[in-house]
């Protein structure tokens, strides 16, 4: 058999293959935690139980993983990545060596304290309707990446009434809201500005054309600008600001989005939605976001989670 599953075009071969490496490396980080701290449990899916009990947890996958844990943790507790298959994952949200990826050191020099601890920002989410008593619901759980708001249906532009800090309230359509975190500006955040190698090229011919730039680039000034333009996005992931950005707003005589990107401490957002849906760090969490309820968005220090970026 040529291991293809021809009805969904998968190769069964490579997916055993990476399970097998993931297997083998959790059965290295398991014998490695037992050996360094008192106490250890391996559980597949996190109960209550395993909440109360554990004082420190360990995510042995990528940032999926990461962010699943993360989502039922309360504030205050700490979270250590560990990631199993560097070869296919960068794991941004992982404990990581700049020399290695061996995960026996890496977990020796966070039990020797040779590591770097951060405190990750999350955003909370509370809903309420906007008629009549308001009846506020906060989602027990938290986003530390990203939110994103708008219609279920890709193809539908999503309609929201913002209200961001002290500016004014304003009504847009677009292709959905994204709110993010520090730790997800290296993610979705990241890649919804980023230019590509094609608009960073077409940007600067208009610019030449313009008389704006006075020589044509080469190609390894043009990959330095883009990749420093992209940089820019990227921000601290302690900061306790969210980024908000609109998709493709829809800018014509009627609409005029105005405040499509910046930072803010409060953002509140009411549906006008047929179909809406509130999406948290990808498909971890959703929620109906239907027509007159309304969102707000916050970051506190109290909601924050420990975790190591690098070990050396």
């Amino acid at each position: 058999s040529s291991g293809i599953n021809a009805e969904y075009g998968e190769d069964l071969h490579a997916i055993k293959t990476r399970h097998d490496v993931h297997e083998a490396n959790l059965a290295i980080i398991l014998k490695e935690l037992e050996q360094q701290f008192e106490e250890v449990k391996l559980v597949d899916k996190l109960c209550r139980k395993h909440l109360k009990w554990g004082d420190v947890f360990v995510s042995a996958g990528g940032d999926g993983t990461f962010l699943n844990v993360a989502s039922q943790l309360e504030g205050g507790r700490m979270l250590i990545g560990l990631n199993t298959d560097p070869e296919r994952s960068v794991g941004h949200l992982c404990a990581r060596s700049r020399t290695t990826t061996n995960l026996k050191y890496i977990i020796k020099q966070i039990a020797c304290g040779n590591c770097t601890f951060i405190r990750r920002s999350r955003i909370r989410v509370k809903l309420s309707m906007c008629e009549g008593d308001r009846t506020e619901v906060e989602i027990p759980k938290y986003a530390l990446n990203d939110v994103y708001i708008g219609e279920t249906s890709p193809t539908r532009l999503s309609y929201l009434e913002l209200k961001i800090d002290n500016l004014p309230l304003e009504k847009q359509k677009s292709s959905g809201f994204l709110i993010s975190t520090g730790s997800g500006s290296t993610a979705w955040g990241y890649h919804v500005n980023a230019l590509d190698w094609y608009r960073t090229e077409q940007f600067l011919q208009v610019l030449a054309d313009s008389g704006v730039v006075d020589r044509r680039l080469s190609s390894v000034e043009i990959i330095q600008l883009m990749n420093k333009f992209n940089d820019s996005f990227t921000f601290d992931p302690e900061d306790r600001r969210m980024k908000y950005i609109t998709r493709e707003a829809l800018q014509n005589s009627v609409f005029r989005a105005v405040n499509t990107q910046g930072f803010a401490k409060s953002i509140t957002v009411r549906s006008l939605c047929w179909n809406g849906k509130i999406v948290m760090d990808g498909i971890q969490r959703k929620f109906n976001f239907d027509d007159g309820v309304l969102a707000n968005f916050s970051i506190s220090d109290d909601d924050s989670i420990c975790s190591i970026t690098y070990v050396d």
